[in-house]
């Protein structure tokens, strides 16, 4: 089963302090074909649930939404301290079906599945602002 991406907006390796860091993902259902016993069966494996780690010892969210991106979002995440890097790992749950190939009933399989993916490292930085007189060389 391949992992659901993880997408960080802003895109560029870096975030802002107090600024949300949006994250998303775009899980797929996935249908998997093997043969056991000599028949041919099909597995579909569809996405459930999300937990994101921001890795700055913060607690994971879990939710069901998998995010959207920018303006759209829904999932998002602040950091309150700068760090050289962090690394954003999304764990995805996801629950299975089974049928035998070419029959047209699915049967639940008992019992979940996970996936971890991560993002490539994110480095956090604090900008601030300054306050200067008006009387500026031209």
């Amino acid at each position: 089963m391949a992992p659901s991406p993880v997408i960080v907006q802003p895109p560029d390796g870096w975030t802002l302090v107090n600024v949300p860091t949006i994250t998303y993902t775009q899980p797929t259902e996935q249908t998997l074909e093997t043969t056991l016993l000599g028949i041919a069966v099909q597995i579909r494996a569809t996405p459930r649930s999300f937990t994101w780690d921001y890795g700055d010892g913060t607690a994971p969210l879990t939710t069901t939404d998998p995010g959207a991106a920018y303006p759209h979002h829904t999932v998002a995440h602040t950091y309150d301290q700068p760090a050289d890097q962090v690394q954003i790992a999304l764990t995805t749950t996801w629950s299975g079906q089974f049928r035998i190939t070419g029959t047209p009933t699915w049967t639940d399989v008992t019992g979940t599945a996970t996936t971890t993916s991560t993002a490539d490292p994110l480095r956090v930085y604090e900008a601030r602002s300054r306050l200067v007189t008006d009387n500026l060389p031209d």
